[in-house]
Order: C-alpha cells, then structure tokens, then sequence
C-alpha cells in the first residue's frame, strides 16, 4: 500500500487533483485486487484518480516509470525470498549475507574463505560479501532509498547527494575503507590473486553505484520532474521582470496568462452575483399572482454592469520594456472583462498600437513593438505632447489611465501640465513604476512632479504585483 501511496503523492505533485476519498478508494481497489496484473493495476487506479481527459497522459507517464520500479522490486524481492529458503540450512554466518542487514551492521567481518563465484577469500565488509555473492541488490537499494526519503527530492542537483546517501545505507563506507586497507596492504602488493580480488570488488562497487544512480534518477523523474516546474514557476511570479532572463519568456508568458484568466473569471462570478440586485417587488407579486400570494418565483432588478474602460501607457524604453511586454500581455489576456482598452507606448513618440494588438495577435504585436520601439531613449515631454493631440480628448469621467514608466526623463521638460489634464478629466490614474521607491527622484527621475497628479503610484516589479494592482482595480471598477 504504501507503492499506492506513494504515487497518488507523485500524482499530486504532477497537478492532478486527488481528493481524500479517491485516495481511499484506490487503497480499497489495491487491497483486494493486488499488483499481480499491471494492467489491471492501471485500469483501477485510473479509474479512482483521474477525473479528466487532460490527466491522462500525466497519469499513464508517472504510472509507467513508478510501477516498471515496483515489477522490479517485486521480482528481486521473490529472487531474494528463494535465496534464503535455499541458505535455511547453511550455518547462521553465512545467512548474514543479506545485504539488507548492511545499515545495522556494516562492518561485519565474518569471512567466507571458500565462497564460490571464482574467489576463494570473500571481503569483510557486508556490502562487498553481498557483491562478491553477484546478489541482487534492488530491494537493498530500494529500502534505502525509503529510508533516505527519495521521494522528498525536489531538484537535479539533489540526484548526486541522494545516490551518495543511499550508498552510505548499503555500508559503502565500510567497503571503500576495505578497497583501501587491501590497496595499501604488503599482502595485497605481494599477490596477484589479492590484487584481482580487489580489481573485482572495485568493479562490483562501480556497478552498484551506476545502478544507484539509475534509481535516483528514475524517481527524480516520477516525484521532481514536475515539482521542479512548481518551484520554477512560483520563483518566477515573484522575480522582477525588468530582470528576467531571455530564455524564461515563454513560461512566463503561460504564467501571466494563466493569472490574467483566473483573475477574469474570479471577477466574472462576482459580477453574476451582483448581477441580480435588488429584490423586484412588484415584479414578483405579479409572477406569483396565480399561487395566491405565495411566493413562488422571485424578481430582481437588473443592475447595469459598467465595464472598465482603460488606457494604457507603457514606457518602452531600457529595462522597463520588459515589464511594459508582460503589463500588456496581462491587461489583453483580461479581454472578458476589460474589452474597452486603448494602448499606447513610447520612448519619446506616442504611438498608439490598438489595431496592431487586433490585427496580430497580442504576442506577434509584442514582438514586433520591442523590436521597432523598444530600448529608445525616453522624452516624456514630447510622448505627453503627442498623447494630448491622439488622445485627451477621448479621456472623461468612465476613463482609468494606467502609465508604466519610470519617470526618468534625460533631464527635459516632463509636461506635467499635460499629465494634470488627464488626471483632471478621467476617473482615476494609476502610474505603475518598475523600480523600487528609494529609487524615485534620483538621478533624472522626476517622478515626484508626476504624483500629485496620479490617483496612486505604486512599484510594480513582478508579476504578484501586476496581480494585486488589477485585482483591485477589477473590484474598484
């Protein structure tokens, strides 16, 4: 049971969702059909914990690396069983040879001079009398394994720490010391057969470690293939965008979409509850006039949903293009609820780029905006100059303006007397800046004349933040 076990963590770990009682169903199914048939096993355990199509191949991956291990131990497990019933009627000695006994006594020194398999002296050490044997040492490596908790591993680099402790588990310290102390020995220099005895052992040793190292490997895949994702994946929504390496943008992209969509239809189910207002009182007397007053149907007023209406500004310029690719990413993967949305980007031309967004595709308009505009050097004087001629007039009280910049103006006019008319005539301004705020108003940053005409002013470096600012600004609207 504990194999079952075991998986349905894997299987969680892999983003399937398996409740409690699905997991006691699954033990149930086990328990009274066994492992014997793997397809049967399969069949079953599917049956229990996969609840949708799209699990499916998760499940059947990890089903098939996790059980291939299980056939494997059962079988060298039978393989050992056989063993001993054999050795029953040897002396006691010689069945100290199970290498599962290695962990408690590992330097056992109980020699076998006339042990088969081609060597007339066996090793002292537990671990090497089990390998001069050629035993099978899957269920030894497996025990340890579960007592050096391998399934707890969560990255590559832990693949070597693992295979070292669970080598120490099997008493490889003992048989190292011993490799050396015969090395070193005058018995040893002096005999060719010592010294093709020890050759053997060093070679059992390195078959060993290679089989380890084939077990660590397969578990990392069944528990930390995808618990390494989990972990990239949650370093990654706190990591600042302005600093986000090159290779990282495709799975930041999934992420920022995937945030963007749950924040949508989080916002989507608040509205069909509020949808429903106010009890229509006359409305409902009317629909139940037929039941004699008792109210059978109810009638509610119908509120008027308002949908955001929002321009957006995002400086392109330097490090803040980065943050400027994932703000629009997210602010168009919102399109369910925020579909009246106006972009605008610049360095220091305003250029308004809607019908590109339409036109292309939100990720091919991002790559060509990065590529045409991206990494200018910014006048926001000039940029404020040309949004008041695009776009001022279309600005009024239904209108929440978000401006991505750092406010790091080269040391030229800012316009701020443009930015007060924005603020004056739209309901609120957010001005989002991807640096920290110890860093507003040094060197060329004039972000305290942009201030007193914003709404809020907030850092935003990260996707969490991104997050948190539409989510409020989702429930303000």
């Amino acid at each position: 049971m504990r194999f079952v076990a075991d998986f349905i963590g894997a299987l969680r770990e892999a983003g399937l969702q398996v409740s409690p009682a699905e997991s006691l169903d699954a033990l149930k199914a086990i328990k009274l059909l066994g492992l014997e048939s793997r397809q049967t096993s399969k069949t079953v355990l599917a049956l229990t914990l996969v609840k949708r199509q799209a699990d499916q191949v998760i499940y059947e991956e990890l089903f098939d690396l996790y059980f291939a291990g299980v056939g494997k131990t059962k079988a060298s497990n039978k393989e050992l069983n056989k063993g001993s019933n054999k050795e029953a009627d040897k002396s006691e000695s010689e069945s100290s040879d199970n290498p599962l006994e290695t962990k408690n006594n590992p330097h056992s020194s109980q020699a076998d001079m006339s042990d088969g398999e081609g060597m007339q002296t066996s090793p002292s050490s537990s671990l090497g009398q089990a390998l001069g044997k050629n035993k099978d040492m899957s269920l030894a490596i497996t025990q340890a394994a579960i007592d050096e908790k391998l399934s707890s591993i969560v990255l590559f680099t832990q693949k070597n720490y693992f295979a070292y402790k669970i080598m120490q588990r099997l008493g490889d310290e003992a048989l190292s010391a011993e490799i050396r102390s015969q090395a070193n020995s005058l018995e040893h220099k002096n005999s060719l057969e010592h010294k093709r005895k020890q050759r053997e052992l060093v070679k059992a040793r390195a078959r060993l470690l290679d089989q380890v190292k084939d077990y660590v490997e397969q578990q990392y895949g069944i528990f930390a293939q995808h618990k390494g994702l989990k972990y990239r994946e949650e370093y990654l929504q706190q990591a600042k965008l302005s600093q986000l390496d090159r290779i990282d943008y495709k799975l930041m992209q999934r992420l920022v979409q995937r945030a963007a969509r749950k924040l949508a239809s989080q916002h989507s189910r608040k509205r069909l509850t509020r949808k429903r207002g106010q009890l229509d009182v006359r409305k409902t007397i009317a629909a139940n006039a037929a039941f004699d007053g008792a109210l059978f149907h109810t009638r509610w007023k119908a509120t008027r949903i308002e949908r955001p209406k929002i321009v957006a500004i995002c400086d392109v310029s330097g490090s803040v293009s980065r943050v400027a690719r994932f703000l629009l990413l997210f602010l168009y993967s919102m399109q369910d609820v925020m579909p009246k949305v106006r972009s605008f980007i610049f360095a220091s031309e305003m250029i308004e780029v809607t019908e590109l967004f339409k036109q292309q595709g939100i990720e091919l308009a991002l790559e060509e905006i990065m590529k045409r505009w991206g990494g200018l050097s910014t006048d926001y004087g000039k940029a404020l100059a040309g949004f008041q001629s695009q776009a001022l007039a279309g600005i009024d009280k239904k209108t929440t303006v978000i401006m991505l910049g750092d406010a790091r103006n080269n040391q030229g006019d800012g316009r701020t007397d443009i930015w007060e008319k924005v603020f004056r005539q739209s309901k609120r301004v957010l001005w989002l800046n991807p640096e920290q705020r110890n860093s507003w108003d040094s060197g060329d940053s004039i972000m305290s004349e942009y201030s007193p005409w914003c709404s809020s002013v907030e850092p935003c470096r990260n996707l969490k933040d991104i997050e948190r600012i539409f989510s409020r600004l989702l429930k303000h609207s």
